[in-house]
């Protein structure tokens, strides 16, 4: 199964569901706040400028969240970023460290691959809400009911993986104070698949269906962090 080093591929190459989403909390000029560290609409088009179209909007916006949310949750869990697998990550991008977009991925890759393992423990709210969404998504008949399918599911290595990796990096940011502009929606990144049924993560505000002029999301890759974690 995927780790949370999934994440890192997910956000690197923009894998971005964009669903409806989020007030930012001040001035139309910022693109996106993670607590007291903003993000302006003109260093978006300077980045996008900056990689000649190659990285979107969408994506620097991700970027900068991942970047910042990563660097709390390593203050507050103790663990330092893994520079070398982070650089290794920028390379395969082709973009430039001296650069302002550069150095951003690169914090950000740094920090995923240095997070810990998100291990395996899981609740029976983790285990019902992909019951719920297993239901949605025809992966589970309605006739079945949670408990008769409970044993599967936590007996699922791919499942409690995935539902574990969400975990961590939901508690993880749980309490930071995540913002995002109205123009880029709900930033959901996915963490998994595990019986094609989408495991996925939201950053940032609670949706607002009022935004109709979002930008166009970035085409989604397959799955999203070593082996498979978080899709951005």
């Amino acid at each position: 199964m995927r780790t949370h080093r999934r994440l890192t591929t997910a956000a690197v190459a923009g894998a971005l569901a964009a669903l409806a989403l989020a007030g930012c909390r001040s001035a139309p000029s910022a693109a996106a706040y993670v607590g007291d560290s903003r993000l302006t609409e003109a260093q978006v088009t300077d980045m996008v400028d900056s990689t000649g179209g190659r990285i979107t909007r969408e994506g620097v916006v991700l970027s900068f969240v991942l970047a910042n949310a990563c660097k709390q949750f390593a203050a507050d869990a103790g663990f330092s970023p893994n520079t070398q697998q982070g650089a290794q990550a920028l390379s395969t991008e082709g973009l430039d460290q001296s650069t302002e977009i550069g150095r951003l991925r690169l914090e950000m890759h740094s920090c995923i691959y240095g997070a810990p393992d998100a291990g395996v423990k899981v609740t029976d709210e983790d285990l019902r809400w992909f019951y719920d969404d297993a239901i949605k998504y025809g992966a589970i008949q309605p006739n079945v009911t949670f408990e008769q399918v409970k044993p599967e599911l936590s007996g699922s290595q791919e499942v409690v993986q995935t539902l574990a990796l969400r975990r961590m990096w939901a508690d993880a940011t749980a309490n930071q104070d995540i913002s995002v502009s109205p123009r880029y929606r709900a930033l959901s990144i996915s963490v998994g698949a595990p019986g094609n049924v989408p495991v996925v993560l939201q950053l940032g505000d609670s949706a607002n269906d009022s935004v109709v002029d979002a930008p166009t999301p970035a085409p989604s890759e397959t799955a999203a962090g070593g082996t498979g974690a978080v899709q951005s």
